[in-house]
Order: C-alpha cells, then structure tokens, then sequence
C-alpha cells in the first residue's frame, strides 16, 4: 500500500508511487503465491505523518523524510501571526515541539535547532505555507511493525536510517533489501509468526547480520532511555561500527 504522495500531497518527501511499483513488480508471486510462514507486508508513506500507518501495521515499512534544514519563509510566518496571533503560535506551534527546539522571537521571526528537529510534523502540519520539507530528501526503513497477534502490537524497527532514492541503483538498493529481509524470513520465521514477532525472538543484532545489514548507532537516538530495550553488546557493536568508519576515512 502506498499513501497518495506526490501526486496530491505538498508535504511528500519521496516517489511513493515509484517504490511502491518496483515493490509490486518484483513480488507479485509472493503476492499471489506466498510460500511465507506468515503474511508480509509493505507500505510507503511520503513523509513521517505516515497516513498509511506503516510504522505501526506493516512488516516493511517506507517512510519519506529529508536531512538538511527545514524550509522557513519568514514572511509566511509573519503573516501566520498576523492572522492567528502570537499565543496561538506558542499555544499551538513552539510549546508543542516535542523536542522544544522551535524559538518564536520578538520580531515574528522563528528560529529552529534543526539539529534536534525529530521530524514531528506537527508545525509544518500546524503552518503548512511558512514551513516544509527540507531538500535532501530521502527515505528511512523500519522493519517489523504489527498490530495484536502472538506477542501484541509492535512498531517498526530502524533498519536503515536515511537512503537516498534517486537512481535506477537507488530503487535496486531497496528492492534488494526487501528481498533478503523476505528470504529470511521465510527461512527462520515461525508458523504464523510475523517479522517483528521473529525478531523478537532471535535478536536484532543476528536478524541484521542474517539480511546483511551493519549495526549502526543512528538506528537508535538514546539507546539507554528506555529501561524496556535489552542493549547486551551495545557498546561492543558501537566500536567496531566507529572503526569500520575509521577505516574507510583512511582509505
């Protein structure tokens, strides 16, 4: 499934309908003739308000977001306020940034920490014309979302923070993914158990060796926030990530 993206939709990070056919395309057999533990599911939603609710109900979810800086239109913003008013702003824009990296200052002008914007929405949703998405735009991969079955509801895992979607190579790069993540799991999974139920159940780090994926710390932004989240060879991972860096810097 595919939100309707670009073809409607002004805040649209990515071709949703372009990932969306090259997904089809290569797996309309596993479609029609799942040799699957389980069902699969892929979704692509052009930007992190998600109205294809893949974080939460697909196994494989696509989700469009940029990296640079957001895009502020200073005199959008003052118009904005002129209509609406400074405490509608503050109300409604600045105090409810759940990371509170938005300043309203004295002349109608807003400042924004983009370094730790978490790509919420809610403002550009809030003043749609003063702010959007920045230009480097790209996509994030999270794995394993689900609603109730063995285990109870699950959200998508990061597997690939950002990958940018521009060439032929990009779309080959994803799909490439997509079907490893299915080889595996129709390997490994249980009878009707689902991806994140599998991950679960063998571990994060061997599902990521099993689809070729390095462990990479920006999977995670607090990795000792949650007291819910097991990170037995947290450190260990993070090092030999850190050298491999290292060493491709050197070469």
């Amino acid at each position: 499934m595919s939100c309707v993206g670009a073809a409607r939709c002004e805040q649209s990070c990515a071709n949703e309908h372009a990932i969306q056919r090259h997904l089809v395309n290569t797996f309309t057999d596993d479609v029609h003739r799942p040799a699957l533990p389980y069902k699969f599911k892929f979704k692509v939603s052009g930007c992190p308000n998600d109205c294809q609710n893949a974080i939460e109900r697909s196994d494989f979810a696509v989700i469009g977001t940029w990296r640079d800086d957001m895009k502020i239109d200073q005199a959008e913003i003052k118009a904005f306020i002129d209509k609406k008013g400074r405490q509608y702003v503050i109300d409604n824009v600045t105090s409810r940034c759940p990371s509170n990296c938005m300043t309203l200052n004295d002349d109608d002008t807003l400042d924004v920490d983009n370094h730790n914007c978490v790509r919420c929405m809610h403002c550009l949703n809030v003043m749609p014309k003063a702010l959007s998405p920045g230009d480097d735009k790209g996509v994030t991969l999270l794995i394993g979302g689900k609603r109730t079955l063995k285990i109870g509801d699950l959200m998508g895992t990061v597997i690939v923070p950002f990958i940018k979607l521009e060439t032929a190579d990009d779309y080959e790069k994803l799909v490439d993914l997509a079907s490893e993540t299915i080889d595996f799991f129709a390997e490994n999974a249980l009878e009707h158990e689902r991806t994140g139920e599998m991950i679960e159940r063998i571990g994060l780090v061997n599902f990521l060796e099993g689809i070729g994926v390095e462990v990479d710390p920006n999977m995670v932004s607090h990795p000792r926030q949650s007291s819910y989240i097991r990170m037995d060879g947290w450190d260990e991972e993070a090092e030999k990530w850190f050298q491999r860096k290292a060493e491709a810097a050197a070469s």
